[in-house]
């Protein structure tokens, strides 16, 4: 089966619609879940500053 170029723009575009409800779902959440968010995204970004330790071998 082939796909016509309409419906490829048509398919195209509900992806995008698609993600576009997905990125305005998660700008919707709580504060306490995005400053949860922050902190681990900070914490992957700066690991050195975490629990963990870095070894190069």
């Amino acid at each position: 089966m082939q796909i016509s170029s309409y419906q490829s723009a048509n398919l195209a575009s509900l992806k995008q619609a698609i993600g576009m409800a997905n990125i305005q779902r998660a700008m919707k959440q709580d504060a306490q879940s995005m400053e949860t968010i922050i902190k681990s995204m900070e914490q992957s970004v700066t690991p050195h500053k975490g629990g963990s330790i870095d070894v190069k071998v």
